[in-house]
This record gives C-alpha cells, sequence and structure tokens, in this order.
C-alpha cells in the first residue's frame, strides 16, 4: 500500500487490473456455470431425448404391424397377407434399427435396463406368433389365424407395449428430473454471479473514492497555487504530504514560484534599463531622420536630372532607329532599281539581236525580189519569142515583174528603217548600261550609309540602356532612401512606443506582490537544492546581479548592429 501510495501510474494501473480481474472472476464463473448446462442439456438429449425418441418408434412400428394384422384378419385375402408380411418384415427391421441405437449404451441405470432386458423375449415371442399367424392367413387359414390372434397374440402384445410405455416412462420421469436440476444449477449458478457482481461493485466504488481522493486533492491545492498566482501573490505556501507524481507536480509548481519571482524583479530591473536607453535610441533616429531625409531629397532631384537624360537620348535611339530604317528601305529599293537596269539592259541587247535578224530577213526578201524580176524578163522575152501565142504570158511576166520592183523597193525601205531602228536601239543600250553603272554606284553608296547609320543607331541603343541603368539604380537608391527614411521615422516611433511599453511593463509587474520575499535566500536554497527545479531552469541558480549586465550588455550590442545597418 506504501508503494502505491508513491506513483499514481501504480495506482491507476493496480485500480485497472483489479477491475479487469474481477471481469475475468465473473466471466469465468459465468463460463463455468455455461459449461453445467451445457453438460446437462447434452445428458438430458443423448440419455432421455434421442432414447424417447428410438422407443416412440418402436412403439409406433408395433402398432403398426397389430393394426396391419388387424385388417388383414378382416379382408381374409392370402394375396394381400404376402404383401402385409413385408410390410411387417420393413417394421421389424425399423424396431431392430431403433433397438440397436437405444440398447446398451443408453440405457439409465440397473431399472431401466431390467425393464430393456424384460422387453427383449417378449419382443421376441410376439414376433414367432405373428409369424406363424402370417403363415395361416397366406395359408388362406384365417380360422386359424383368428384363433392365434384372440389367444396368444392378443396376451402378446399387451407384454411388449408394457415394456416399451415402462421405458418411455422412465425416460420422461428422468428427463422432468434432468430439468429440475437444471434449474437448481441456474439458480446456484445465479445467485454466486449476482454475489460476485455485488462484490466486485463495492470494491469498484471503494477503489474510485480511493483514486479521486488521491488525484483530486493535490489537484485542489494545485488550482489554489495556480489561483494565488493569477492574483498576483507570489509568497504562497503549499502543504505537501503525497509522494508521487503529484508531489513532484507541487515541488514544481513552488520552485516556479520562486523562479518567476526571480524573473518578475529581473524584468523590472530590466524595464527601466530599457526606458533609458528607448530614450536615448529616439534621439538618435530622431537625428538620423532628419539627415535621411536630406539625402533623400538630393537623390530625387538626381534622378528627375537622369530621367530628363533618359527621355532626350531616347528619343535619339528611336530617331537613329527610325533614319536607319530608311535608309535600309532606301537601300532596298535602290537594289530593286539596279536589278531593274540589268533587265533592261538585258531586253535592249535582246532586240538589237531581233534587229539584226529582221535586217537580215529583209536582205533575203531584197534578193528573192531580184531574182523574181530577172525571171519575169527572162519570161517576156520567151513571150515575144512566142508571137500571139505567149501574149498572155507577157502580160503575166510583166505584172510579176512590176511586183518584184515594188516588192524590192519595199524591202529597201524596210532595211533602211531596221538599220535606223538599230542605231536607236545600241544608243539605248549605251544609255542604260551608264544608268545601271550609276544606280550600282548609288547602291554602293547607300550601302555605306546604312552601315554608318546602323552604327549609329547601335552606339544610340546602347547608350541609352546605359543611361536607363543608371537611371534604375538612381531610382532605386532614392527608393532605397526613402524606405531607409521610412525606416527611421518608424524606429523613432517604436523608440517611443518602447518608452511607453516599459512604462507599462513597469506598472504591470508592479501588479505582482510578495516577489521579494519569494526570493529570499532561504527558498532559493530549497527551490535549487530540488531536482525537478535544477533541471526544468538550469540558469535559475545564477544570481540576478549577474544576469541583469549581461541583458543590459546584449541591448547595448543590439543597438550598435541597428547604427551601423543604417
Amino acid at each position: 500500500m506504501l508503494l502505491l501510495n508513491r506513483s499514481v501510474k501504480l495506482r491507476l494501473a493496480a485500480s485497472l487490473g483489479i477491475c479487469i480481474a474481477m471481469l475475468f472472476i465473473v466471466g469465468g464463473v459465468g463460463l463455468y456455470c455455461l459449461s453445467d448446462t451445457k453438460a446437462a442439456l447434452e445428458r438430458t438429449y443423448e440419455g432421455n431425448v434421442l432414447t424417447l425418441k428410438d422407443l416412440s418408434q418402436i412403439d409406433r412400428a408395433l402398432l403398426s404391424n397389430r393394426v396391419k394384422i388387424t385388417a388383414e384378419q378382416r379382408d381374409r385375402n392370402p394375396e394381400s397377407a404376402r404383401a402385409t408380411r413385408q410390410e411387417i418384415a420393413d417394421n421389424d427391421a425399423l424396431i431392430d434399427a431403433a433397438w440397436s441405437d437405444y440398447y446398451p449404451q443408453r440405457l439409465g441405470g440397473p431399472q431401466e435396463r431390467e425393464m430393456a432386458d424384460a422387453f427383449i423375449p417378449a419382443l421376441a415371442n410376439l414376433r414367432a406368433t405373428i409369424a406363424e399367424l402370417n403363415t395361416a392367413m397366406i395359408g388362406n387359414d384365417f380360422d386359424q389365424a383368428r384363433t392365434i390372434a384372440t389367444t396368444t397374440l392378443r396376451q402378446q402384445y399387451p407384454a411388449a407395449l408394457g415394456a416399451i410405455q415402462q421405458l418411455i416412462e422412465r425416460n420422461s420421469v428422468q428427463a422432468a428430473e434432468a430439468f429440475e436440476g437444471a434449474v437448481s444449477e441456474y439458480e446456484w449458478s445465479r445467485n454466486v454471479v449476482v454475489g460476485i457482481m455485488f462484490g466486485s461493485l463495492v470494491i469498484g466504488v471503494l477503489v474510485a473514492l480511493w483514486l479521486i481522493r488521491g488525484i483530486m486533492t493535490p489537484l485542489g491545492k494545485a488550482q489554489a497555487f495556480a489561483n494565488a498566482m493569477a492574483d498576483g501573490n507570489l509568497n504562497n505556501t503549499i502543504n505537501i504530504t503525497c509522494k508521487d507524481e503529484f508531489g513532484v507536480m507541487l515541488r514544481s509548481l513552488q520552485a516556479m514560484e520562486v523562479q518567476f519571482s526571480r524573473v518578475v524583479m529581473n524584468v523590472r530591473d530590466n524595464a527601466e534599463s530599457v526606458s533609458t536607453a528607448a530614450d536615448e535610441i529616439a534621439h538618435g533616429t530622431d537625428d538620423l531622420s532628419r539627415r535621411t531625409q536630406e539625402q533623400a531629397a538630393s537623390l530625387e532631384q538626381t534622378a528627375a536630372s537622369m530621367d530628363e537624360i533618359t527621355s532626350t537620348v531616347r528619343q535619339n535611339a528611336e530617331n537613329a532607329a527610325e533614319a536607319d530604317k530608311l535608309v535600309h528601305d532606301v537601300s532596298l529599293r535602290a537594289n530593286a532599281g539596279g536589278e531593274v537596269a540589268g533587265q533592261a539592259v538585258k531586253a535592249m541587247e535582246g532586240i538589237n539581236a531581233s534587229s539584226r535578224k529582221i535586217a537580215g530577213i529583209v536582205g533575203l526578201i531584197d534578193q528573192i525580189a531580184f531574182q523574181t524580176n530577172l525571171l519575169a524578163l527572162n519570161a517576156s522575152v520567151e513571150a515575144a519569142r512566142a508571137g500571139e501565142q505567149g501574149r498572155g504570158f507577157a502580160v503575166v511576166a510583166s505584172e510579176v515583174r512590176n511586183l518584184a520592183g515594188r516588192s524590192a523597193d519595199a524591202a529597201k525601205e524596210i532595211k533602211k528603217l531596221v538599220e535606223e531602228s538599230i542605231g536607236q536601239v545600241d544608243t539605248g543600250t549605251e544609255l542604260v548600261n551608264r544608268a545601271g553603272q550609276a544606280l550600282e554606284e548609288i547602291v554602293d553608296g547607300v550601302e555605306r550609309v546604312t552601315t554608318l547609320v546602323g552604327e549609329i543607331a547601335v552606339a544610340s541603343r546602347e547608350q541609352s540602356q546605359g543611361i536607363d541603368q543608371v537611371n534604375t539604380a538612381v531610382s532605386q537608391m532614392d527608393g532605397v532612401t526613402q524606405q531607409n527614411a521610412s525606416l527611421v521615422e518608424e524606429s523613432s516611433a517604436a523608440g517611443r512606443s518602447l518608452q511607453s511599453q516599459a512604462a507599462g511593463l513597469l506598472k504591470e509587474v508592479s501588479f505582482f506582490k510578495g516577489a521579494a520575499t519569494a526570493t529570499d535566500a532561504t527558498r532559493i536554497a530549497s527551490a535549487v537544492s530540488t531536482p525537478s527545479a535544477a533541471t526544468a531552469n538550469p540558469g535559475a541558480s545564477r544570481p540576478a546581479s549577474l544576469q541583469r549586465p549581461a541583458l543590459k550588455s546584449s541591448a547595448r550590442e543590439e543597438t550598435v548592429e541597428e547604427w551601423s545597418s543604417f
């Protein structure tokens, strides 16, 4: 029990173990009772129910044989008697199967064995009498069969059926006794399970009360301690009586109070230091803000000047690019003109060649006209020699000579015109060649101008890009300077806000009471000696006088870094 008081985990584990053990006990007893009930049901089913089934089947078969024999005696038909003998044999087979299933494995004691042994000879005698009666009926001796039925058979049937009925009644009594035993066993099992459940309930309530008392008492102390700290009281006393995890927690809360009191004192001292540093920062940032704004104004003017220069250079670059485009277009057109002039020269050469061919053709026509004239002259001479018979031919020859003369005159005129045309074509060809040479010289000049204008455009574009970069850099410097000015103003406002927050912090820290008393030497020593407190806050063993200069030095270094960044 003392060991359980030292650990909440052990108490919870023990409580859970007790509950699980009680659950297993109740379950085990219930399973045991169910097993007994199952065994009783199996005994009743196998020893009585199945036995009653077999005995009932035997009883029904015997009664069926008796009914069939009685019916045959009434009908007095030998053929029908043969069929009845087969049916009786089938019933005897059913009786034997049922009896072998029952006897001797399901006998319920010596008394039942005596009853079963009495049934065996009675059944044998009955079967012998039935066989004799069937033989008489098949032999058509129904009078003898009637005698047997009214004498021997009437005495043997009650003996066999009575033995079967005694066995049936005996098994019914056994089934009733088994039922009463099962009911008695159920009542005992129910009482035992209810008693165990009641005992488990009592034990569970006691364990729950024990756990609630062990958990809620230290939690109540912790709640009261937390409420006192929330009210600003740092000089609280806790009566720690438990030695488990809750005791460790309460000791940790007590150590936390000591350390928290130390922190409150340090915060109060540091708040005063922060207030002084905030005043210095506010003055420094005001001066820095003024100088930064002056620098921002100068950079803004420089940026405006660079914007004007950039726009001028950009316009020159655009003009140069436009000129480069125009010269390029002129060069393209000059090249096109040179190509057209070359084509014209080729066309004039073709015309000259055609004119010379025409002159040759005209000369050929002149020769043909000359020869035609000679032929016509010869024809006239021959016609004159012929006399009257050649007069018509002479007229034709005269007309041919006239036509040949006219052709020769026309050929001479055409030849003269072609010669004049050849002369003019030669003159045009020379003029076109001169124009082509002039265009080639123009194209060469335009190409040189295009090269020079392209170089000017490239230089203007590079100059514009360079000035754009300079303008961008100045704009960025202007933006950064403006941001610095804004940051300086924010820093100045933050310094003033820090000063007001330090005053508010001092006011808030004054809410806690008993901090000086909580940090006395005795409680510090007890807190440091507690392993949990030392583990939770390793730096708590340092005196406050050693911590405050470090905080001031750190604040001073951060202030120097912020000034150097500006």
